[in-house]
């Protein structure tokens, strides 16, 4: 990937960041099949655009890639700077060539947090969020555990934390959080 090509942009108060943001959620996840159809598609575009209506931090590389991080508190150490990464998507045409890696990178340089943490599968985050933790879910989710992956920036800050987390605005709703084949009645 050229750095010297590389265009994001974190200005997500305008009307067109939300529109991009929107778009890039909706398309990566209409185009992604399997458990994913237009409903999904919908659902994770319109949580892109509260979350940035709600004052989440929102990232798109233009044409490529979004990311949103929410601040979460472990309710144990709420000095600690925490944030929940989601919604994630890369068009289908650039998956597989780091964007998602660099997104993640830009917002962590930008957000200078201690921990971030993400809900999903080991082969997608298993690799750069892999620091062991006692950190709760912060809904009310049948979601497994091994599924809910960190990532400490600050080296060692989750040692022996064992806790509870809080999070506010439109990703505490509980359907957020729910396997995407029960977050619809059929």
């Amino acid at each position: 990937m050229k750095e010297t090509i590389l265009n994001y942009r974190t200005d997500s108060q305008t009307e067109e960041h939300k529109k991009l943001a929107y778009d890039i959620e909706f398309t990566a996840f209409k185009e992604a099949g399997g458990i994913y159809d237009e409903r999904h598609a919908k659902l994770y575009g319109n949580l892109a655009v509260d979350m940035i209506n709600d004052g989440s931090y929102s990232i798109i590389i233009e044409d490529v890639g979004h990311a949103c991080y929410t601040p979460m508190k472990i309710d144990q150490a709420p000095h600690l700077k925490c944030y929940v990464l989601a919604p994630l998507a890369v068009l289908p045409g650039h998956q597989g060539k780091g964007f998602a890696t660099k997104l993640m990178e830009i917002a962590e340089s930008e957000l200078k947090p201690d921990v971030v943490f993400v809900a999903g599968e080991k082969h997608h985050y298993g690799r750069r969020y892999s620091t062991p933790h006692k950190i709760d879910i912060p809904v009310a989710s049948e979601m497994p555990l091994e599924n809910w992956f960190a990532r400490e920036l600050t080296p060692g800050c989750l040692d022996g934390i064992e806790s509870s987390t809080s999070i506010s605005g439109p990703y505490s709703e509980p359907k957020q959080w729910s396997h995407p084949s029960e977050q619809f009645d059929e």
